[in-house]
């Protein structure tokens, strides 16, 4: 059954399916799911490497590779580790709060080499009587804030 669409008089309306379905774990499950395949795909793109190629890095079959570039395969944390090393990559894993985004800021060499660069940040809507970060002053009704995370 699908949970993300809601039927109204008049038609359907996505936005409210898919608050709906946010309150669900599998919502987020997929997200990670997707994510991890498409992170994949870049890297092979980005370094040129074919599917076949892939699979003969990981001692797999290519319909193996298929399924985990479709999002299809349960990869253990092994398994992630295995292809970060055959694509000469690593993870780096962080938790956030659902709501806040990591961004892309800036691809800079390390010693001739590259990196990656994130800013974290959260988005809040105020709802007035908020505190800000600083605890003195409140959130705007209405407005919405971008704030940098923690470390």
């Amino acid at each position: 059954m699908n949970t993300m669409i809601v039927r109204k008089s008049g038609g359907y309306t996505f936005a409210e399916g898919l608050k709906r379905a946010q309150k669900h774990l599998e919502f987020y499950e997929e997200g990670l799911v997707i994510e991890v395949a498409a992170r994949i795909i870049d890297a092979m793109e980005a370094s040129g490497i074919t599917r076949s190629e892939l699979s003969r890095r990981l001692k797999v079959s290519p319909a193996y590779v298929t399924k985990i570039l479709r999002g299809h395969a349960n990869l253990s944390l092994e398994s992630l580790a295995k292809l970060a090393f055959v694509l000469d990559l690593k993870w780096e894993c962080i938790l956030i709060p659902k709501h806040a985004r990591v961004s892309l800021l800036a691809v800079t060499g390390e010693s001739g080499g590259s990196a990656i660069r994130t800013v974290e940040t959260a988005t809040i809507e105020g709802l007035g009587g908020d505190p800000t970060p600083d605890e003195n002053a409140q959130y705007a009704k209405g407005t919405r804030y971008e704030l940098p995370l923690s470390a």
